[in-house]
């Protein structure tokens, strides 16, 4: 990979990573500077916790980690308790959850309404969810959308790459997250959109050009079709 791309991927997933921060130290803010439970659903091996130093670190003492995959729990050093579990059926007590984080899982969700509604049992009265997952209208997306997991395994396994997680993509576009929300007793306190398909063409530089030119002239027509939709929901 060209040494200058490399950085502007690098410095694309910082500015991210440092959005959704913010995103977390404005939710702490609204609950009063406490979290008494962090949920992590599925966290994988490193989560959101600890990718930033030591910011959010008073998140850590009473974060728990949510995941099918118990290997990759192990090996989170970013949470405290590992308890490996499905999102549709969490073994954890009603009204008990302050804040639960649930990045890229949404698009793999085939029942998304049901993982909302046990979200919402476990949170106490005004706890936060923030979901993080891949537009739909994105045109990334909508040919992976349009594509067998077979075709993506294959192309996976041959980049070096382990197999894909099948995905349904039914709670991935603005519209469907307000609709699932108001379904399930949540109110969308921010939704917003960032651009960077481009970044998945690092690999040919003239490439990775053609296509960063293209998403930055179609943000400044419309955000509807950016990659990533960042959304936080607050339990009525």
């Amino acid at each position: 990979m060209d040494a200058r791309i490399r950085n502007e991927v690098l410095k694309h997933r910082a500015e991210v990573l440092d959005r959704e921060y913010a995103l977390m130290e404005q939710v702490q803010k609204s609950l009063n500077g406490t979290c008494r439970r962090f949920v992590d659903i599925g966290c994988g091996p490193f989560g959101l916790l600890g990718r930033m130093g030591d910011r959010l670190a008073n998140l850590k003492p009473n974060s728990i980690g949510i995941d099918l995959d118990r290997a990759a729990l192990r090996n989170n050093e970013n949470i405290t308790h590992r308890i490996c579990a499905s999102c549709y059926s969490l073994p954890l007590e009603s009204n008990s959850v302050d804040l639960i984080v649930c990045r890229w899982v949404f698009e793999h969700l085939e029942h998304p309404e049901q993982a909302l509604k046990e979200f919402s049992r476990v949170l106490r009265k005004g706890g936060i969810v923030y979901v993080k997952t891949p537009n739909l209208w994105n045109y990334g997306m909508l040919i992976s959308w349009a594509t067998p997991t077979a075709l993506h395994n294959a192309f996976l396994t041959a980049t070096g790459f382990g197999e894909n997680t099948p995905t349904f993509y039914r709670a991935n576009t603005r519209r469907k997250l307000v609709e699932l929300a108001a379904n399930t007793g949540f109110k969308v306190r921010n939704l917003e959109s960032r651009s960077g398909s481009y970044v998945y063409f690092a690999f040919n530089k003239e490439l990775f050009l053609i296509m960063r030119s293209l998403s930055r002239l179609v943000s400044k027509a419309t955000s509807a079709t950016q990659l990533l939709l960042m959304c936080v929901l607050e339990k009525n």
